[in-house]
């Protein structure tokens, strides 16, 4: 079986929402294989590219996945919403809610030799946000595969919601965000933001190098979310969440 039967399916699974039934191939052999085959699918979307998730920063997150550290996402600008969006989503999706915080970017960051530091990083961030990512596996075995495949698969994004952005913070203040999270008016987990690879600048700034090391960059405009801070939950249809974020504000999504 050819890559670009891999590609379409992939490609075609998140325009119509549907689970795939089948796998369309083999696995990707490697991550340098899946992170081609996820640009493959996102050219052959065509849909605008806003950014970037990091999945996999929080140590519940790698046990719950079975990985040994972050990999990348796409954001797209057709499933970017503001807070208090209705995000539609199809019956047969997960819809795992991850409270995360984000970054807006003032300019690029592009390829050099020397790695990027904390502080380089951060002297680029435009906005911070409360954020919301909706994760979706769209192959059959959901959360029971291999990370080649999440990989492949868009780092399993579907969708991210953001709440109005705030002028960057002091770097020592961002491990020390605070999230409360309410379903349905009813309070049920907190977090903070040490939980993703020691605080989210920290995640930025490996999401920049790493691009770098496979021929892409973070460029102005780009937003990035950093990964779950909180505990991995589930939604249903209806559901109604608010993240209240120390230092930040709040987002909020209806499913």
């Amino acid at each position: 079986m050819s890559d670009q039967k891999i590609i379409e399916a992939l490609a075609g699974a998140r325009l119509s929402g549907e689970k795939l039934p089948e796998y369309p191939g083999p696995a990707p052999q490697d991550m340098t294989k899946a992170f081609a085959v996820q640009c493959a699918v996102r050219d052959r979307l065509g849909w605008k590219h806003s950014g970037w998730k990091i999945g996999c920063t929080s140590p519940k997150a790698q046990a719950a996945l079975k990985a040994d550290g972050p990999f990348p996402g796409p954001i797209y600008q057709e499933r970017l919403f503001r807070s208090g969006a209705h995000i539609t989503t199809h019956d047969s999706n997960f819809r795992i809610t991850e409270p995360e915080i984000a970054f807006t970017l003032a300019h690029d960051l592009p390829g050099r030799r020397e790695p990027y530091s904390v502080d380089e990083v951060l002297a680029a961030v435009a906005t911070v946000h409360p954020a919301i990512e909706i994760v979706n596996p769209r192959l059959p075995k959901g959360f029971d595969d291999t990370v080649e495949w999440y990989v492949a698969d868009g780092g399993l994004n579907d969708a991210l919601a953001l709440g109005v952005g705030v002028t960057p913070l002091a770097r020592s203040e961002y491990a020390q965000i605070e999230v409360r999270v309410q379903i349905n008016g009813v309070e049920k987990y907190d977090g903070i933001g040490a939980n993703a690879l020691g605080g989210p600048e920290i995640a930025l700034t490996w999401l920049a190098n790493h691009l770098i090391g496979r021929d892409h960059h973070l460029r102005v405009g780009d937003v990035v979310t950093t990964g779950v801070i909180t505990g991995i939950f589930d939604t249903k249809p209806g559901d109604e969440v608010m993240a209240n974020y120390s230092m930040l504000g709040a987002v909020s999504v209806r499913l």
